[in-house]
């Protein structure tokens, strides 16, 4: 039984690292939301494995375990293949979006490559459930071990080895849990030798490549995100580093140093300097293009130069921004960039060809979140800075399906203007105006301020041309109309001021814009979702609300030609909105599979088409854990962003922790007796319960912990957390035991509908949270724990009445 739990516990590390490298490879290849899309799609098959086990059960006899030899060894090889055939496949992402058939014939076979080991990971899965039911209790501990530590394991590694080498770790390690299960010594011994070679292989290329570029196995780029799979081709790499935050690829291009984040999702440039700041001063503007990617990044220091200004820059990335500060004689930098790599870069790789801006006297670096950094300090600005600032890696956002912006809510907007002294400016350049204006105004006005309008400047490109980032200034004194007359013509070309308090009628935004209270009229007026976007509801950049291409601007609905622009952009043939796209995919696909999973089962395996108690009730029982553990642990993710800021960290604290106290609450359940004729109430009873504190307590909690360490805030974290892991841990073996005797294939079959709705869950999480917020979400979690506690009571009573 020991190597069998150990076994368990190294499928399950390998499917997650697997799952979570696999995610972090199309984040690269393709883009965040399609990654989530391919991804979850993916792992349907694990679900679908309890279906094909509740159809054909593998025999329960004296060949059980060199069965389970031959399906570990498959899994592994199978891992190894995803990357050479994923690069060999001809897959041309545009194609796919125009519709090609020979396109979607290829994403069909690379979906069945990278589906297959899943499936199979699934049938092991299955397969020692349902032969060792009755100590589900301990293998279930083991399962959720071996995941806890699977979503840890990928972080260290990643930047030795990266994806496709984590690929290679999964291979060996099936292979060595093959070993182990193996019935003779020549095999044992084989299979571990291998396992362990197959381990080290991408070490040995990382540690012997002579150039940055070659230290890794690559996916070949599916779509030239700009330009970055193009400049690749052309041997322009000069840099490549897989962060545990954003793959950094730096690419020459045009005299400037290309600093492309996972494959070109987002981008910043290094500009060649010669650390002449005097000398650049009197250049401008005219020589802007050579040293800034535009008069927007220089104009808040412009405005106070030479006043001993201190300075933050949320986002310091390839260090603009810091130039610019520098150059108008800041008297303090705090440039703080959450990808570590790029700050190594600045400082250390192209410190020279930058003109070591990073390394001046003025300038203090700091890796982590922007917001994380304020908490911990109650130091004033001048200026602080966000240009243009999110994460692009699902991983690291946490939730893949709907990019979360905790930059751009009405709590973020508070600490920005608590820290910045009385005449300071806040300088923002992101797209979307109308919006940041709302969330802001709501931020200023439950700060008890007033006059909010006479604060605030917007310039934007002229209507007619797009502009992705409209520079927002907010001052915390009121702007004179000297002072705007003047910057009113600051910029050279087609940029123009299109918010400015002294010529309301000229403005887009009326004064309700800017009061805080935004009536319900008005939002439904506008074309976009245009409501203060809050950290219970963090979906800044989910705008649309109709499936309309725009063709112009609104000004009487108050949309700009720019978010019109935007929001057309996102269309796939003009049918399709790119932005909601992988949602619809998903939600379509759940549709289909749930069919699959109950329909296939009922009709054609021996468990479905037996009468046995409690049927219908045990499939919805196992169908509701599912979706209310992966709600929990979607949400915490996000809530948790706030207290400990770092999104990576945020990510592992809280998945490690869940899954950690879950595998502890169901290890647990069995010294404390609990089973379907015991004390098995507890489980539902204190899960809801806990679930209701959390929501509760942890805005307090998280008030009270904000200003400590960020590895006290993780500690903190896991304490929160952990109660209701633990007894959300309980729920499944205990159903697995009240089902244990009934007819072959009912374990399979209810692991089957477990593993469905655990995505359909996922995609729940998402839906309910955009619309509903967090707080919300969380109470739908509970509400379906109370109805698993009613299908266990009826599927129970049932079968004592059976007997």
């Amino acid at each position: 039984m020991k190597k069998i739990s150990f076994g368990l516990f190294l499928i399950a590390l390998t499917t997650l690292m697997v799952e979570l490298a696999l995610v972090r490879v199309f984040d690269v290849i393709w883009y965040a939301n399609k990654a989530y899309m391919i991804i979850t799609m993916v792992m349907f098959c694990f679900g679908i494995a309890g279906v094909y086990q509740s159809l054909w059960p593998m025999k329960q006899d004296e060949n059980f375990k060199d069965k389970l030899c031959w399906i570990t060894f498959l899994f592994g090889a199978l891992i190894l293949v995803i990357q050479p055939v994923v690069n060999f496949l001809p897959l041309d992402f545009q194609a796919i979006q125009t519709g090609s058939p020979e396109n979607i014939f290829y994403l069909f076979l690379m979906y069945i490559v990278l589906a297959t080991p899943f499936f199979l990971s699934g049938m092991i899965f299955t397969a020692i459930f349902s032969y060792y039911s009755r100590h589900i209790q301990q293998l279930y501990f083991w399962d959720l071990f071996g995941a806890a530590v699977g979503c840890l394991i990928l972080i260290p590694f990643l930047p030795y080895i990266g994806p496709a080498g984590a690929l290679f770790i999964g291979g060996g390690l099936c292979w060595i849990t093959t070993a182990m299960l193996a019935s003779t010594r020549t095999i044992k011994t084989t299979l571990f030798v291998l396992g362990m070679v197959v381990i080290a292989v991408p070490f040995v290329k990382s540690f012997s490549a002579d150039k940055p570029g070659d230290r890794y196995f690559e996916f070949r780029h599916h779509i030239s995100k700009r330009g970055v799979a193009v400049g690749i081709q052309n041997e322009k790499l000069e840099t490549s580093y897989w962060d545990p935050i954003s793959k950094i690829d730096i690419i020459e291009k045009d005299r400037v140093k290309h600093v492309a984040y996972d494959g070109g999702t987002q981008s910043s440039f290094i500009f060649p300097f010669d650390g002449d700041y005097k000398k650049l001063r009197a250049s401008l503007p005219k020589a802007t293009n050579q040293n800034f990617g535009g008069q927007n990044v220089y104009l808040s220091h412009y405005l106070k130069q030479d006043s001993d200004q201190n300075v933050l820059i949320i986002g310091s990335a390839a260090g603009q921004e810091t130039k610019a500060a520098l150059t108008y004689g800041a008297a303090h930098v705090d440039a703080v960039e959450m990808v570590g790599f790029v700050v190594k870069a600045g400082k250390e790789i192209y410190s020279d060809f930058n003109g070591n801006i990073f390394n001046h006297p003025n300038v203090t670096t700091h890796v982590d979140e922007g917001r994380s950094f304020l908490r911990t300090t109650d130091k004033k600005y001048d200026i602080i800075q966000i240009y243009s600032n999110h994460t692009s890696s699902s991983i690291a956002a946490g939730s893949g399906a709907m990019a979360t912006s905790y930059l751009q809510t009405v709590e973020a907007y508070t600490e920005y203007f608590q820290h910045l002294k009385k005449d300071g400016i806040l300088h923002i350049n992101h797209h979307v105006y109308p919006r940041m204006v709302t969330t802001a105004a709501k931020a200023w006005k439950d700060m008890g301020l007033s006059d909010f309008r006479n604060h605030v400047l917007v310039f934007q490109a002229r209507d007619g041309v797009r502009d992705n980032l409209p520079t927002l200034l907010i001052r915390m004194s009121p702007w004179t109309e000297t002072e705007v007359s003047m910057l009113e013509h600051w910029f050279w070309g087609h940029t123009v001021m299109v918010e400015n308090p002294y010529k309301k009628d000229s403005s887009m935004l009326s004064d309700e814009f800017y009061s805080g209270e935004l009536s319900r009229k008005t939002a439904e007026l506008v074309p976009f979702r245009v409501m203060a976007a809050t950290d219970n509801r963090p979906y800044f950049n989910f705008l649309r609300k109709e499936w309309v291409v725009y063709s112009r601007s609104h000004p009487e609905q108050y949309m700009d030609y720019s978010t019109a622009a935007l929001l057309s952009s996102q269309y796939i043939n003009r049918k399709i909105p790119n932005d909601l796209e992988h949602l619809i995919v998903i939600s379509a696909a759940s549709l289909f599979f749930a069919l699959f999973f109950v329909l296939v089962p009922l009709l054609f395996s021996k468990a479905g088409r037996v009468r046995w108690p409690g049927k219908i009730s045990s499939m919805g029982y196992f169908s509701c854990l599912g979706a209310g553990f992966i709600i929990v642990e979607l949400v915490f993710i996000q809530i948790f962003m706030k207290l400990i800021g770092f999104p990576l960290h945020t990510y592992s604290a809280v998945v490690f922790s869940l899954l950690i106290a879950a595998a502890l609450g169901s290890l647990a359940s069995d010294k404390m007796n609990i089973n379907p004729e015991n004390r098995w109430a507890y489980p539902f009873i204190c899960t809801v319960v806990s679930i209701l504190l959390f929501i509760v307590l942890y805005p307090l909690y998280f008030n009270i912990f904000l200003a400590f360490s960020i590895w006290f805030r993780i500690l903190a974290a896991i304490v929160l957390i952990f109660p209701v892991g633990f007894f959300m841990g309980m729920c499944f073996p205990l159903g697995i035991l009240a089902i244990k005797e009934q007819p072959e294939g009912s374990v399979a079959w209810a692991w089957g509908m477990n593993g469905l709705f655990t995505v359909v869950g996922g995609i729940m999480s998402v839906i309910i949270s955009i619309y509903w917020g967090f707080n919300n979400t969380l109470l739908v979690a509970s509400l379906i724990y109370i109805l698993a506690a009613l299908l266990f009571t009826r599927m129970k009573n049932l079968s004592v009445r059976a007997a």
